[in-house]
C-alpha cells in the first residue's frame, strides 16, 4: 500500500514583498552552475516562457510583464545578484573541511575561507557586475 503524502513548501528566507527579479537573481546567483552562468539570457528567455504559459493554462487574465519589462527588472534589481553572490553562495560552496563549529561562525569567532570554487566563479562574476554598474 503507498503512502501519499500532500506538502507546501513554504520559503521564509525573504519575508517581504518584492520583485520577481530578486528571487531570479537569488536562483541564478546562487545555485547555477558556473558553466551556465553565460546562458544567463537563455534562461531568463525559458523563465519567461513557462510564466507565460503558466499563467495562460491557469487561465489568468491580469497583468502580465512583458520579456523586455522582466530584462529591466533584473538589471534595475541587480545589487541583490551582488548581494546574493557575496553573502550567500560563499556559504553554499564553502569547503566543508574547513568551515568552523557553527556557533563559533555566527560569534564572528570563526575563521570562513572561501572555497576555490567560489573563487573562480566571483573571477567570472565580478566583471560581469561592474560592467552592468551594479558595484
Amino acid at each position: 500500500m503507498a503512502l501519499y503524502c500532500a506538502c507546501r513548501f513554504l520559503d521564509y528566507q525573504f519575508v517581504y514583498w518584492t520583485s520577481r527579479a530578486a528571487d531570479l537573481h537569488y536562483f541564478l546567483y546562487t545555485n547555477l552552475f558556473p558553466d551556465l552562468l553565460d546562458q544567463h539570457h537563455t534562461l531568463v528567455q525559458e523563465y519567461y516562457k513557462s510564466l507565460t504559459e503558466t499563467l495562460s493554462a491557469l487561465g489568468y487574465r491580469g497583468l502580465q510583464p512583458t520579456l523586455s519589462e522582466l530584462q529591466s527588472h533584473l538589471h534595475n534589481r541587480g545589487p541583490y545578484a551582488v548581494l546574493f553572490s557575496c553573502a550567500i553562495l560563499p556559504i553554499f560552496l564553502a569547503d566543508r573541511n574547513i568551515v568552523t563549529e557553527e556557533k563559533n561562525f555566527l560569534k564572528n569567532e570563526g575563521i570562513f575561507n572561501m572555497s576555490e570554487e567560489y573563487k573562480e566563479i566571483m573571477k567570472k562574476l565580478l566583471p560581469i557586475f561592474e560592467e552592468k554598474g551594479w558595484l
